[in-house]
């Protein structure tokens, strides 16, 4: 009993010593990120702050961009646990990321965001949580659809399309989305999709469906291009040039599974959603853009792989190097390999 009774306080002694632990490290990084958040907020620091983003976007502007870049904005709701906040504040935390990536999108050059806000699936969360984030979803609509119209707005000149399964919305939302959709449809400079509600089976199928029913009235035949123009994305549903996705997840959660098929970039990264921020951003297009200039000079046998060539010389063939395939003799017609252990 004596043992017995020692062993449970030396268990009580280290539950408690890993409880303070915990709650040290929670301290600590909630201190870090209102520290973090302070110094930026700074008027000098924040003025320094832009001026940096400006010169490193007209660095990027002028090279290749991304034409479609799409996002899977996931990690709102571990944000908000891991700063001891409401789920709320994780979803509106998110939605302020996405629009500071939409403008810096468009400010590079990109001609089309799209962006995986809510899927058919998340009706299954709780009510609670599906109420918060068609409210969330709504005043964006609004905010959106009034910096899109101001001139001295960032986000000027663009244009919003809602799409997927909207039959499953309320109509008052179905309204205020077709209303602001109305505003904004002039926009051809850039192009903002929100998948809401979305998943690629749901667009595939009412795809097909669009395309039968066209084949039976009209008999229009249904091929690969005619079957991407009746998509959702419009002129953007055959690609999609880069697709990220946060809070390191590695899965598409039916999402873009057509058009990411053909030359699409996959970058998964650890950063739940709303950290992630613009320097991120710029180092994954930054990145792209580079083996894209690479991969683009290779098919037309551009002067830069030539010169690459020619800087490397051990890489470098002369003209009376090269063989001809057809002076090769036949391949044996069967190969055996015996492999012996040292």
């Amino acid at each position: 009993m004596f043992l017995n009774a020692i062993e449970a306080q030396i268990k009580w002694g280290i539950m408690l010593f890993q409880e303070i632990i915990h709650q040290v490290g929670t301290l600590i990084r909630l201190s870090f990120h209102q520290m973090f958040d302070w110094i930026f907020g700074l008027t000098l620091i924040n003025t320094a702050y832009k001026k940096i983003q400006s010169f490193l976007i007209n660095i990027l502007s002028m090279a290749p961009v991304p034409e479609h870049v799409s996002f899977i904005m996931d990690g709102n709701r571990r944000y908000a646990k891991s700063r001891n906040l409401p789920l709320k504040k994780g979803h509106e935390a998110g939605g302020i990321t996405l629009l500071t990536l939409v403008y810096i999108c468009k400010k590079i050059g990109v001609k089309c965001v799209s962006a995986y806000a809510f899927s058919i699936e998340n009706f299954n969360r709780s009510k609670e949580e599906v109420d918060t984030l068609m409210n969330l979803f709504a005043i964006k609509l609004d905010e959106f659809a009034r910096r899109a119209n101001d001139y001295k707005d960032p986000l000027y000149g663009s244009k919003l399309k809602i799409v997927g399964d909207k039959d499953m919305l309320s109509e008052e939302l179905r309204e205020k989305i077709k209303k602001v959709e109305e505003i904004t449809k002039n926009g051809d400079d850039f192009t903002f999709f929100v998948c809401f509600p979305y998943t690629s089976r749901n667009e595939i199928f009412h795809t097909m469906k669009n395309s039968v029913e066209s084949y039976v009235k009209d008999a229009n035949p249904i091929t690969l291009s005619s079957f991407s123009r009746n998509m959702f994305f419009d002129k953007y549903s055959n690609r999609c040039d880069l697709l990220i996705r946060t809070s390191g997840h590695n899965r598409f959660s039916d999402y873009m599974l057509w058009q990411s098929h053909e030359n699409a970039t996959i970058e998964f990264h650890d950063k739940l959603w709303p950290n992630f921020g613009f320097f991120l951003m710029y180092l994954i297009i930054l990145r792209w853009s580079f083996f894209s200039t690479i991969q683009r000079f290779n098919q037309n046998g551009g002067p830069l792989g030539k010169g690459l060539l020619r800087r490397f010389h051990v890489f470098h063939l002369r003209k009376d190097s090269f063989i001809n395939v057809d002076s090769f003799p036949e391949p044996p017609i069967s190969v055996s390999i015996t492999g012996e252990a040292n």
